[in-house]
């Protein structure tokens, strides 16, 4: 591998990071963020033979980039400190691995020969005739798309039920707002980080000794923090929040979800309603 091939590589990695920031606030940020580089890797080598050798380069360099603006430029040390953003780091890097070995390194052109296409042709015309037969049935996906709704407030329901079981005990403040929020964030919580990954960052964090999300409410700590523990922290910190003041509901709901995401709140506050809407009944 020559030097030139080298900072050319490099200098790919510009439009890489500039892709994955403009994806980092979409939907399936993870799944971007892993995807995302072997696919340009791909492109890069077909477009770019020159820089085939050893592409995988371009996904570890994009990270050291990365991680350099955010330690020296926006000075957010906490987020590569994050014990996720490290996890999807080694993951992408892996997966690009497998690509360059598998996809790139292993045939002489990236890009296919007519033979090749056939099959991707055939592939078009099938999705081509599928997406006729679905706007012929417009409506009936309309009713599809109503019952899946009304199948995931059934689950949210279930998850209340069942959270309210367990927890019932310790999801006691005198103010229902925040008792009922408490039960939101758990439900949205437990759905984005199951328990499984909360075992497994609970490990990492005693490993690493570094400041985790802890427990089923993901309250951020140096020392390990069980499900119910986290569940007290919020309420205590909510409490806290709301202390002498005298606000309405929405902006209750408003002042204790501030350090939580836009898209964030959207889900929390529709996972709230369902449960104000149950209990109601």
């Amino acid at each position: 591998m020559n030097l030139m091939t080298l900072v050319l590589q490099i200098v790919l990695t510009i439009p890489l990071t500039i892709i994955l920031n403009y994806f980092s606030s979409k939907e399936n940020r993870r799944l971007n963020q892993l995807i995302i580089p072997s696919i340009y890797i791909i492109i890069v080598a077909a477009l770019l033979p020159i820089v085939k050798e050893n592409i995988f380069l371009i996904v570890i360099f994009e990270i050291f980039i990365r991680n350099f603006y955010i330690t020296n430029i926006t000075n957010r040390d906490t987020e590569i400190s994050n014990t996720m953003f490290i996890i999807e780091n080694l993951l992408s890097i892996t997966l690009s691995l497998f690509t360059y070995n598998y996809f790139i390194g292993a045939v002489d052109s990236v890009i296919p020969n007519p033979e090749d296409i056939k099959p991707f042709i055939w592939f078009l015309i099938i999705l081509y005739i599928s997406s006729l037969y679905k706007m012929s049935t417009k409506d009936k996906t309309k009713v599809i798309k109503d019952k899946s709704s009304v199948r995931k407030k059934e689950q949210v329901i279930m998850q209340y039920a069942k959270f309210k079981n367990i927890y019932s005990n310790i999801v006691k403040s005198k103010n229902q707002i925040i008792n009922n929020l408490t039960y939101a964030i758990m439900i949205y919580n437990n759905y984005k980080n199951p328990k499984i990954y909360r075992d497994i960052n609970t490990y990492i964090g005693a490993v690493t000794k570094k400041e985790t999300a802890y427990g089923i409410m993901q309250v951020k700590s140096y020392t390990r923090l069980s499900d119910e523990e986290s569940i007290k922290l919020t309420i205590e910190e909510f409490e806290k929040t709301l202390k002498n003041t005298k606000l309405t509901e929405t902006s209750q709901l408003e002042k204790l979800l501030k350090n939580y995401k836009q898209e964030e709140q959207t889900e929390i506050l529709s996972i709230y309603d369902t449960i104000i809407e149950f209990s109601k009944k």
